[in-house]
């Protein structure tokens, strides 16, 4: 699953992660933050004590997970 369909979804737990992410990928993109920058808000979207506490979809949220995380390895 990509973000724009993560972003889509009407779990606004995942859709508001889901958007912040490709904001920030954009914005790296556009060299408007570094990519180290960059990972380090992947990593504080998905922090996973608020994440747990909100998820409702494990399966979600682990694509959702993974879709943020690839994006740091795609640097």
């Amino acid at each position: 699953m990509s973000l724009e369909w993560i972003a889509a979804s009407d779990r606004p737990w995942a859709a508001d992660r889901a958007r912040s992410a490709l904001e920030m990928i954009s914005q790296r993109d556009a060299g408007l933050i570094t990519p180290d920058e960059y990972q380090e808000l992947a990593q504080d979207l998905v922090n996973m004590d608020r994440l747990n506490e909100e998820a409702d979809d494990l399966e979600l949220k682990n694509m959702l997970v993974a879709a943020v995380m690839l994006g740091t390895k795609l640097l």
